[in-house]
């Protein structure tokens, strides 16, 4: 039962136990145990978003507290945005490795960000199409790379090896490594644009 208490039961009962609060201190102490609520149920989202209902978590919550609450949920979703560090496979390679599973957990964020705050449409909508970028980019990128690798493939059938060869191999892959990091920390900076865009709607709130 102890786990369905609203935060100001709570604070009334830390007041029992540390004297006599303040009206001000006792604002404040609720408004922590919101925040401390809804930061555990945006974390609980992000380690199991298929268990998680954020709007069945935040109904458990007295109405007069489920603001505070959400807006701790939603600071927390927006604080891990973040794009996969590698190209997603899924843009030109078979496969999915830790990249398409970190976009499609973005992809997860923003859905749940926008059910919690459909009046943020735009800032949504700015972010869902620089994930497409993103992807559209990655493709671009991958079948780059696939063509400079069949190139070397011809090379190596038509008997031409050894030195020449290898110092192809080790310049594209270096290129095409500098292409890729120099395209994903121009999309890292536009998405964190738009999460501090979010994170300053949360703390206006």
């Amino acid at each position: 039962m102890s786990e369905l208490k609203s935060a100001w039961e709570i604070a009334q009962e830390k007041a029992k136990r540390l004297g006599r609060l303040s009206a001000e201190e006792l604002r404040r102490q609720r408004e922590e145990t919101c925040r401390q609520a809804g930061t555990g149920i945006g974390q609980r989202y992000l380690d199991s978003p298929e268990t998680v209902n954020l709007m069945a978590e935040l109904d458990k919550h007295p109405e007069q507290e489920r603001a505070l609450v959400k807006g701790a949920v939603v600071k927390r979703l927006a604080e891990a945005l973040q794009l996969g560090s590698e190209p997603p496979t899924g843009a030109g390679a078979a496969g999915q490795g830790q990249s398409d599973t970190a976009n499609l957990r973005l992809e997860k964020t923003v859905e749940a960000i926008a059910a919690l705050e459909p009046a943020w449409g735009t800032i949504i909508e700015q972010i869902r199409g620089l994930m497409q970028e993103y992807v559209a980019a990655a493709g671009k990128t991958q079948r780059k790379q696939e063509i400079e690798k069949k190139g070397r493939e011809t090379l190596h059938r038509l008997r031409i090896s050894g030195t020449a060869v290898g110092d192809i191999n080790v310049e594209a892959a270096a290129q095409w490594q500098q292409s890729w990091q120099e395209l994903s920390r121009a999309f890292a900076a536009r998405l964190d644009n738009l999460k501090q865009e979010i994170l300053a709607r949360t703390s206006a709130a």
